[in-house]
């Protein structure tokens, strides 16, 4: 915050927000709410909240919302203001940081987003021309979180040779061909970091690796109806104006029927 203030005090905008993503416009929100919950709440709440064991409107997850619109509802802050960042998709937001005359300066993303910037800009040198750093604590008793979703290996027919299999893709051997070759980051704490293609990503598997705790993306753990729907819809709501008490009534209404399934 107090970059984004020094940044913002300069008539410059500190950050780009892309929300939109097709049908699933919004999602790029949840990860803020959800980074902040668990720096704010702790992991215990974090769970409560993802199993609908407190309301949506609760004042901790409240309190959530509200830190993030004071980001993303701030136009000072956000490059085009909460309008451009209703209309930006996720994928482009980064785009306007390396412009001739940066737009904005800091974009939050997960890791998958420097294939993006690559994609915008392959002369660019990940570690050298832009860089990154962990979404910073708010409340220091629950330090610096890891967040994160994953690509999922599944059996469905239950046989030696599949379990042999999993089993493989599990070890430190696999996980190096896949990072290397996809720039993944492993939950596998004995993958070589000599095998991860640039500094920045070997970077972020250090803390992924090192980070005292990790919980999963909670939008993708929740009914669908909740987690890709409300909760989407609502983050919508939100940045375009809508009072936050009336977003979070709403999906409070569609969580209660979502969790009885």
């Amino acid at each position: 915050m107090d970059l984004s203030d020094k940044i913002a005090a300069q008539g410059r905008s500190p950050w780009s927000i892309g929300l939109e993503s097709g049908a699933a416009s919004g999602w790029p929100g949840t990860d803020w709410i959800e980074d902040i919950m668990l720096r704010t709440a702790g992991p215990q709440v974090y769970d409560k909240w993802v199993n609908h064991e407190i309301s949506w409107t609760d004042p901790m997850v409240k309190r959530a919302w509200e830190l993030f619109g004071g980001i993303a509802r701030n136009e000072k802050y956000v490059n085009g203001g909460p309008a451009t960042a209703l209309t930006t998709n996720f994928g482009e937001a980064p785009n306007v940081l390396f412009a001739a005359q940066p737009r904005a300066y800091m974009h939050k993303q997960a890791t998958f987003i420097k294939s993006f910037i690559l994609k915008y800009d392959p002369d660019l040198n990940p570690g050298e021309d832009f860089s990154f750093f962990p979404f910073p604590s708010i409340d220091l008793e629950y330090g610096i979180p890891a967040l994160g979703a994953a690509d999922m290996f599944a059996v469905f027919k239950d046989t030696p040779e599949a379990r042999a299999l999993m089993r493989y893709l599990a070890t430190a051997g696999a996980q190096e061909i896949w990072v290397a070759q996809l720039g993944k980051l492993s939950a596998n704490r004995g993958v070589n970091p000599n095998t991860y293609p640039d500094d920045l990503t070997r970077k972020a598997a250090s803390i992924l690796a090192s980070a005292q705790t990790f919980r999963f993306d909670g939008s993708d753990l929740m009914p669908a109806a909740v987690g890709s729907g409300s909760f989407w819809s609502g983050i919508l709501d939100y940045v375009g104006g809508e009072d936050l008490d009336s977003v979070l009534e709403r999906i409070e209404e569609t969580a209660i029927e979502a969790y009885k399934e």
